[in-house]
């Protein structure tokens, strides 16, 4: 290569958007320097070792990239140029393979085929022009990937270490549906704490374990397992300056440390309801030599619990989040039973939920520590992180939603115009007082308080010896939805006062037309 031995590489590691700063601190631990972070991705500085410790041991990048350069491209010809001002015999043997791959953003070429055309163009016309012959296309192993990424007319280009995505570890040929990258896996375990869990010796269960990506993932950072050890390719095996020894070095440590690590491993097991997605498990966890390590079986969650020999530690899970509303409403029902056995059977364990629908996660009934915002490819998600102690369990029954839904409106209606709220209150308290006097003559134990006497508030309160009973008239399209709302909030704020009646005793509903 064209620069001094002592010279530090420039890096790029890629990574699914949402986990920089933990690639950050990933790199740092294996000794990079000047690690900072970027869009989808952290630069750093090393040397040759370095980049192929982390193309190892990385379980959160995509790919680490090699910066040769960095050229103006405003023109295809500036592109050109740019490209061949790199001495490309240093890097691909004449009669090597190569693969190019061109992404552009802000720029003045804006068509990714015709820039990597042009860029293959540069490479092998400097290899006709030098050798008379030229390297082949590969798109499959290619001794040498070369890619570009075309930025506000600025070229920045990298030879490719890592070959095939990172997160592709070799073990996973049966992912079922709605599969968990590897690498995010990974990600969401780190941030629930799983590898200090692991240390002290915490079991992880997973009740929709899938085809079983969490736990492997868990079991390999549990193991001191090198994510890339089972891999069979990397992007540098037929790059030219490549050491083999220092990489022969590097895997025999990962082999030491993944014989050292297998002998003491905590608890890890998988259930899930459906038998084909546990057969995708065994044989992934076969492939990933964790047999005897991992277990997994059929089990419906309504019986999920830990053994009494299971040492408290994380329940992890990816459940299904629904697409459409049906699927939605019958998940409220998954989500509800999830807390359930979390409450029943977990006080005292760490829980986590990656979801791409947080609003279930309220179905649980459990209050979440803390959460993270992360992306599954381009859909958004969540971790929500428990702690699975009563100080954070909600009580879901029908009195204590009242209490939250009355606390709710009274902190909305304090930031609201009261406009002619007066007007429904004086109407009421005439109401009340009348009412009592009835009350007292006919000894009424239920009665109707207020019947939309006043158009704008369209309200049928009723009160009987348990409760209030609020029915709000749907209200036409042609008023304000803020305005209905905010009458909403009004008089469930005033409600209690008015009728001198705990919060949890007011049940609120809307109705689509008036009774006759």
């Amino acid at each position: 290569m064209s620069r001094s031995k002592a010279a530090p590489l420039s890096l790029f590691a890629t990574t699914p958007k949402g986990l920089e700063l933990l690639l950050v601190d990933e790199l740092k631990g294996l000794g990079a320097s000047m690690a900072a972070e970027k869009l989808a991705g952290v630069a750093f500085s090393g040397d040759l070792t370095l980049a192929y410790k982390v193309c190892l041991w990385s379980r959160l990048a995509n790919r680490v990239l090699l910066n040769l350069a960095k050229v103006p491209a405003m023109t295809p010809e500036a592109l050109y140029q740019g490209v061949q001002s790199i001495d490309w015999r240093e890097h691909v043997a004449s009669e090597g393979t190569m693969a190019v791959h061109f992404i552009a953003s802000q720029s003045t070429i804006t068509h990714t085929l015709f820039g990597a055309q042009k860029v293959k163009d540069a490479i092998v016309d400097q290899f006709r022009k030098a050798c008379g012959i030229r390297p082949s296309v590969d798109t499959v192993h290619p001794d040498v990937s070369v890619y570009v990424y075309l930025y506000r007319d600025i070229a920045s280009i990298y030879i490719d270490l890592s070959g095939q995505s990172l997160h592709r570890r070799g073990y996973r040929l049966s992912a079922g549906a709605a599969p968990l990258k590897e690498n995010l896996a990974a990600a969401v375990l780190i941030r629930a704490g799983w590898p200090a869990i692991a240390k002290q010796g915490g079991t992880l269960l997973d009740p929709m374990c899938g085809s079983g990506t969490l736990l492997i993932e868990a079991a390999m950072m549990a193991a001191d397992v090198a994510p890339g050890l089972a891999r069979d390719y990397f992007g540098f095996e037929g790059w030219l300056p490549h050491q083999a020894a220092i990489w022969a070095s590097l895997i025999a440590e990962a082999a030491l440390r993944q014989t050292e690590g297998m002998k003491q491993l905590p608890t890890m097991v998988g259930f899930d309801n459906d038998p084909e997605a546990i057969a995708m498990a065994f044989e992934n966890i076969e492939r990933a030599g964790l047999m005897g390590k991992v277990h997994v079986e059929k089990r419906e969650l309504n019986v999920f619990a830990p053994k009494a020999s299971d040492q408290p530690g994380l329940v992890m899970t990816n459940p299904p989040y629904g697409e459409r509303l049906g699927e939605v409403e019958a998940l409220k029902l998954l989500y509800a039973e999830l807390g359930e056995r979390l409450k029943e059977a977990f006080q005292g364990w760490k829980a986590a939920i990656f979801t791409a629908n947080p609003d279930l996660g309220k179905q649980m009934g459990l209050r979440a520590k803390r959460y993270y915002a992360l992306f599954n490819g381009a859909l958004p998600c969540k971790l929500l992180l428990f702690d699975v102690e009563p100080a954070f369990f909600i009580d879901r029954s029908p009195e204590s939603e009242n209490e939250r839904r009355i606390h709710a409106a009274k902190r909305k209606a304090a930031q609201l115009d009261a406009g002619d709220l007066a007007m429904f209150v004086n109407r009421m308290r005439k109401n009340i007082k009348h009412m009592r006097r009835q009350l007292a003559r006919q000894r009424l134990d239920c009665y109707r308080v207020y019947d939309a006497d006043i158009p704008e508030y369209a309200f049928v309160i009723e009160v009987t010896q348990e409760a209030v009973r609020v029915q709000e008239y749907q209200a036409p399209r042609s008023v304000d939805k803020q305005t209905v709302m905010s009458r909403q909030q009004h008089v469930l704020a005033i409600l209690p006062e008015l009728l001198d009646v705990p919060p949890s005793q007011v049940f609120f509903s809307v109705v689509s037309k008036r009774r006759s």
